[in-house]
């Protein structure tokens, strides 16, 4: 790694994180949902751009050990750290650089399937913005795709508003005096108003509110950092066509339509321009405050109707479970599916989860297709272009990742599943099962490990590992 000066990431370290909305197969599946050929997860090239310690690259890597995943960012500090995660998970194809946006492209050897750039847009001065889209403009591959997040408009008014009141009450304030004094101003404006409040008073309350619930480690850089520019989408848009990229769609869940028209609209000549005007006046009425978008080379088509028969090849997964009555359950939501062989498609998917099953193995009408869609967008169910990357039964010799169980021996709670996500283990009976999981014990030798952990049963035993793979901690 290239020597570097020490960043304001080196100083407050921004806090690991896996960002699911950036997984490869989430992007993969939008483009093949727009008629477009994205090359395969299983062996392509990623890179992320400002990725921190890329934790979030690593987690990818672990699961999809042909591809290759490059992460870089400007802090010394933060890629030391991802450096010595890969190192102790022996993770060979990911690899931690040391890299300025600005000189970048002098440094990579492109071209790259599927680029990230998630939390620089809108937090780097103008001239590192335009290097990032110049970057992606000079790296993506002919197929790729690209994810660039970003502070939107016209919410982002709303933010600029609170970040310039917080920065006045934190003139010259330092360390804990500064949080302790952010935290302050926080709850005093979201606490309940006395008296009537007008609509903008509403929302700077409202802000004040989410902001709140951030750790100091990620406000002293997202909205008390040196530059915060929202964009709108429209500028982003142009930003991209500048470097020979078009709009795709979005990431987000509940927005993931919007790299389709509506059905009751007509498409005009040139579809995407058509679609981009519609959403940017969507944005204006529904106050958008953030936008994950999704790019692609100027040079292909994308269809602005959902691919039905690209979604038929796609594979669906769900985390609901079966409720009471024939309902249906997504953490603390329970809903019921009315149409009957709708309800009995996501039956399937609840009594074979963790299993992949295709979507044409699924619903047999383009009507139910396009409802799994709508499933997939509300976040009910997940589309995926490949098998999944872990088991879906117990094996004789189960085995978790390289990166799980480095996570499990430096006595981490929050661990990286397979199918990119964080979740936590804090008993010690689960996490010492897992941590042996390495695919050289067999039922004995677990049963030994499995009673040093109090788990003196069969039955207990038997539980423990179904539940680990159920979370897609076991690799295939």
């Amino acid at each position: 790694m290239s020597e570097a000066a020490p960043t304001a990431y080196d100083a407050v370290a921004y806090p690991s994180a896996i960002f699911s909305q950036t997984a490869p197969d989430r992007l993969a599946v939008i483009a093949r949902l727009a008629g477009l050929s994205p090359p395969p997860i299983t062996r392509a090239r990623v890179l992320e751009i400002g990725g921190g310690d890329g934790m979030n690259l690593l987690a990818l890597a672990a699961a999809w050990p042909e591809a290759h995943f490059t992460n870089f960012d400007l802090a010394p500090t933060a890629v030391a750290r991802g450096e010595r995660w890969r190192a102790l998970a022996g993770i060979e194809n990911a690899e931690m650089r040391v890299l300025d946006i600005l000189t970048a492209a002098e440094h990579l050897d492109g071209p790259y399937d599927y680029i990230v750039a998630h939390g620089v847009y809108a937090w780097v001065p103008p001239a590192v913005r335009e290097a990032t889209m110049a970057l992606i403009g000079k790296l993506l591959s002919p197929d790729g795709v690209a994810f660039v997040s970003y502070n939107a408009m016209p919410g982002g008014h709303i933010r600029l508003v609170l970040r310039d009141a917080l920065l006045l009450q934190l003139e010259g304030l330092e360390g804990a005096e500064r949080w302790q004094a952010a935290r302050d101003y926080l709850t005093a404006l979201a606490a309940e108003p006395e008296g009537r409040e007008n609509p903008a008073q509403a929302a700077l309350r409202d802000a004040a509110k989410h902001t709140l619930d951030k750790p100091w480690s990620v406000l002293c850089h997202d909205e008390l950092g040196p530059f915060f520019h929202p964009q709108s989408l429209a500028d982003v848009v142009s930003a991209a066509a500048a470097n020979g990229l078009q709009f795709l769609g979005d990431a987000d869940r509940e927005r993931m339509g919007d790299a389709f028209l509506p059905d009751e609209v007509a498409a005009e000549a040139d579809a995407t321009r058509q679609l981009v005007r519609l959403l940017q006046a969507r944005d204006f009425h529904d106050f958008r405050f953030f936008r994950q978008t999704l790019l692609v080379r100027d040079g292909v088509r994308p269809k602005r109707r959902i691919d039905l028969d690209a979604l038929g090849t796609l594979y669906a997964v769900t985390r609901c479970h079966r409720d009471v009555e024939g309902m249906f359950r997504m953490n603390a939501n329970v809903f019921e599916v009315q149409d009957a062989p709708l309800a009995e498609a996501l039956g399937r998917l609840v009594d074979a989860r963790p299993a992949r099953i295709r979507v044409d193995e699924l619903v047999d009408t383009p009507a139910r297709k396009l409802a799994l869609f709508e499933m997939f967008d509300a976040g009910l169910i997940d589309l995926c272009t490949t098998p999944a990357p872990y088991a879906a039964e117990v094996s004789e010799r189960p085995r978790a990742s390289p990166l799980i169980r480095a996570m499990l021996g430096e006595g981490l709670e929050n661990i990286c599943t397979l199918d990119h996500r964080l979740m936590t283990i804090p008993e010690f009976g689960p996490r010492h099962v897992l941590a042996h999981l390495d695919g050289t014990r067999d039922r004995a030798a677990l049963a030994a490990v499995a009673r040093e952990a109090g788990l003196d049963s069969d039955e207990a035993l038997d539980k423990g590992l179904r539940t680990l793979v159920t979370e897609g901690l076991i690799a295939a």
